[in-house]
């Protein structure tokens, strides 16, 4: 009989919240609803936050030792592949030694060498120095074509006022000196 009494407690408390339910104000009713969502949210977001803080943390150390896990062995693989520091200081210090050796390199590369002497010669009066007459005097040198004196009148005459100006034909070359012709 004790658990009948205790529902029919619960059924008659459960009856008198519907009826204050139903004879409460509509804005009575939408203060309390909203008052309810209002602490349900607030107890949802310390329940996040505390996750998140936590989860944050163990996140971190997660990647730290998936990377060390994943990534540590491929790196030191890969390391292996290059040459060692030491090996770098070595070549520096075995370049530094043979620094004369390439500055004189250098040296020969970029300064002319001096001239070789000359072979001798199938003449031997060239070889033994001695000149002909024909070599002692200069020989004239030959004029090119275009350098040749112009037959050009520095001084204009003005035209006669009577008769048009002729046309200049250019240099008359049939009577240079350079042809021979006087």
């Amino acid at each position: 009989m004790g658990d009948v009494l205790r529902l029919l407690d619960l059924l008659r408390l459960l009856l008198l919240i519907v009826y204050k339910v139903l004879t409460m104000s509509y804005e009575s009713f939408i203060i309390i609803l909203l008052t309810a969502i209002t602490v349900i949210l607030a107890a949802l977001a310390t329940i996040i936050a505390i996750v998140a803080i936590v989860g944050w943390a163990g996140f971190k150390e997660s990647i730290k030792d998936n990377v060390a896990k994943h990534v540590g062995p491929v790196m030191e693989k890969k390391l292996k592949e290059y040459p060692d520091a030491a090996k770098f200081v070595d070549m520096a210090q075995r370049l530094e030694s043979h620094q004369s050796l390439l500055e004189d390199i250098q040296s020969r590369l970029v300064n002319p060498q001096e001239s070789k002497p000359i072979a001798t010669a199938s003449n031997s009066a060239v070889q033994e120095g001695q000149t002909t007459e024909d070599e002692g005097e200069a020989s004239p040198i030959n004029i090119y074509p275009g350098e040749e004196q112009q037959n050009v009148n520095t001084t204009t005459a003005a035209p006669a006022a009577s008769a048009p100006a002729a046309a200049n034909a250019g240099p008359d070359h049939t009577e240079s000196p350079e042809n021979g012709s006087s």
